[in-house]
């Protein structure tokens, strides 16, 4: 069952040298099942596997910056949760 969801994550649809082919709908364009790989120069279907397989550099960033994004935000919520709490706490005090 490993092995299965090894060979599933290695395919060219994810791979940082697969290119995707796109038709044109009517109100967005649609991938087709196939695209272009920049190794074997050479159009493949998009559930093939090959082992010049490589991670898409894109991806990892993209998802490096939302997930920096996200707990920046959760970091400013946090802040300002501590921030009201010290002030009912000074407030008390005062009283």
């Amino acid at each position: 069952m490993n092995e299965n969801k090894e060979n599933k994550s290695k395919r060219c649809m994810y791979c940082g040298n697969y290119q995707a082919y796109y038709t044109k709908g009517l109100h967005r364009f649609e991938s087709i099942k196939q695209g272009c790989c920049n190794i074997h120069n050479k159009i493949v279907a998009n559930n093939d596997t090959c082992e010049c397989w490589e991670t898409c550099k894109r991806r990892f960033y993209a998802r490096k910056s939302a997930i920096s994004r996200t707990l920046y935000e959760i970091f400013m919520d946090i802040s300002a949760i501590r921030q009201i709490m010290q002030e009912e706490q000074d407030e008390g005090k005062n009283l």
